[in-house]
C-alpha cells in the first residue's frame, strides 16, 4: 500500500478525497478528467485544460459501452473513427452559414470533432447512429474489441432514446438509472459513468480500480451501492477544499478519476 495513507484514518469518501487530491492532478477548473474533443488540452487521457463550458454530451455515453472490457487507448480509437465518420455526414447536411463556425474551432487538436461535439449536435449523432447498419459500425469500432456486441448495444441504446424520450435533451433531463440498467449491456459502472461524465450528474462510479482500492484499505462491501454510498458518504464537504466553484457532480468526476490514476500508477 502506498505511503501517502499511511496512518491514515478512512471513515467515508471525502477523507479518500482529502488523501488523494493532494498527490493526484486531474486538471484545471473546468476539468472533470475524462477528455473529450472539447477539452482544450489532454495529456496522458487526462483532460488537463477542460472544455470553456461544459453540459451534457451524448459521446460519453456511446463511450461508456465502448470502453468496457478494453483499454482506454482502445476505446479512444474507436471513439475517433466513429466521431470521423459522423463528421463527414454531419458536415454533408448542414448549411453553409453553420460550416463557417468551424473556423471557432482551429485551435483543437481535432477541429471538426471538437464542432460536432457540441451539444446541439447530440441528436444529429444519435439520429445517425440509430440509422446505420450494423456491420457498418462494426468496421468503425472494432478496435474496441467485442464489436459485434458493442455496436448491437449501442445503435439499440441510440433508438430506445429516441423512441422513450424523442431527443437527447429530453433524455438527459428525465433518463433514471433504472431505465439504464434496462438497456442490453449496460451494468452498474456504465450506468453510473452515463449520468456522471455524459449528463452531468451527482452519481459516482465504481470501477475495478474503487474495489481494489478499498479492499487494500481493508473495507469489505456488500454490492455495488454500498461502496458507492461510501465514497459519496460526505463529500458535499469537499467543496470547501477548491478554491473555485465546483458542482458536486464535478467532484464526483474528478475524485474518481483520482482513484483511477491511483490505481494506474501503484498497478493495483
Amino acid at each position: 500500500m502506498s505511503d501517502i495513507f499511511k496512518d491514515s484514518n478512512i471513515s467515508s469518501g471525502f477523507d479518500l478525497l482529502q488523501i488523494l487530491k493532494g498527490h493526484f492532478d486531474v486538471g484545471d477548473s473546468n476539468s472533470w478528467w475524462w477528455p473529450s474533443y472539447l477539452s482544450l488540452e489532454v495529456q496522458n487521457g487526462i483532460e488537463v485544460r477542460g472544455a470553456r463550458t461544459h453540459s451534457p454530451n451524448v459521446m460519453f455515453c456511446i463511450a461508456s459501452i465502448l470502453g468496457q472490457n478494453t483499454k482506454y487507448e482502445n476505446a479512444s480509437s474507436a471513439i475517433y473513427n466513429l466521431y470521423s465518420y459522423l463528421t463527414k455526414v454531419i458536415e454533408s447536411r448542414i448549411s453553409k452559414n453553420d460550416l463557417e463556425q468551424l473556423n471557432e474551432f482551429k485551435s483543437y487538436k481535432y477541429p471538426n470533432l471538437a464542432f460536432i461535439s457540441q451539444s446541439r449536435f447530440c441528436n444529429n449523432i444519435i439520429e445517425i447512429i440509430s440509422g446505420m447498419n450494423q456491420s457498418e459500425l462494426i468496421n468503425l469500432i472494432k478496435s474496441a474489441g467485442f464489436h459485434n456486441q458493442k455496436s448491437q448495444r449501442i445503435i439499440l441504446l441510440t433508438k430506445n432514446i429516441l423512441q422513450d424520450f424523442g431527443d437527447f435533451e429530453s433524455f438527459s433531463e428525465n433518463v433514471t438509472r433504472e431505465w439504464l440498467l434496462s438497456q442490453k449491456g449496460i451494468g452498474n459502472e456504465s450506468a453510473s459513468s452515463i449520468l456522471n461524465y455524459g449528463l452531468c450528474r451527482a452519481e459516482m462510479v465504481v470501477d475495478k480500480y474503487t474495489q481494489k482500492l478499498l479492499g487494500k484499505l481493508g473495507f469489505e462491501f456488500d454490492d455495488y451501492y454500498e461502496i458507492q454510498n461510501f465514497l459519496s458518504k460526505e463529500l458535499e464537504k469537499a467543496k470547501d477544499l477548491y478554491n473555485y466553484d465546483i458542482s458536486l457532480a464535478q467532484i464526483m468526476a474528478r475524485f474518481h478519476g483520482k482513484i483511477v490514476e491511483y490505481g494506474k500508477k501503484h498497478r493495483i
